[in-house]
């Protein structure tokens, strides 16, 4: 479903999807054969002002193992790493001498593992930006992301908390600032 008009767009996206996989983790050694069940939708938004704008999406999505030939305990559960929801926003300003914005990306919790035992947490990243012209050619810009220095924790090796307590996990940047010049010619 499509909808635009006087600077407001609107979508929203239903899915099914089966799909298999045959795949081979060198980390673990493991092989595996599977089958995955997943339907959601995906809506998505727009809005335009003047020199303001707004855009925002999100992705609600259901998913299942369907069938696992390797590790059948596996059935019924959530795949690694699929959250409910992700979503993002990002509110802007953009003038002739300057530009601000803010953006927010997130995701709801979700399963380090197929075996569905250890959760990585949900978060929510800010970052926002800066740009001014003080003449025409140049732009001076600040970057800032993870503004709150939040820990969001995109992966884990390990399906649960070991004997030795050491999960290896990877997780998003911390707070980081950048600011550039930039000449147009």
């Amino acid at each position: 479903v499509k909808y635009r008009g006087g600077g407001l767009a609107l979508y929203a996206t239903g899915f099914y999807a089966e799909t298999e996989e045959e795949n081979f983790e060198a980390t673990t050694q493991a092989v595996f054969s599977r089958s995955y069940e997943a339907y959601g939708v995906e809506l998505e938004g727009s809005y335009r002002l003047g020199a303001f704008s707004l855009s925002a999406g999100a992705t609600y999505t259901d998913a299942e193992i369907k069938d696992d030939n390797i590790s059948p305990a596996n059935i019924g559960n959530t795949p690694r790493r699929q959250a409910d929801l992700v979503f993002q926003a990002t509110a802007a300003y953009d003038s002739e001498f300057f530009g601000l914005g803010v953006n927010a990306v997130g995701t709801t919790d979700s399963y380090a593992q197929d075996s569905n035992q250890l959760v990585l947490p949900g978060f929510t990243s800010i970052n926002a930006y800066l740009n001014v012209r003080p003449m025409e050619n140049v732009t001076l810009a600040l970057n800032a992301n993870n503004v709150f220095d939040i820990n969001g924790f995109t992966e884990a090796e390990e399906g649960a908390i070991p004997a030795n307590g050491i999960v290896r996990a990877r997780s998003i940047n911390g707070r980081t600032l950048s600011a550039s010049l930039r000449f147009d010619f």
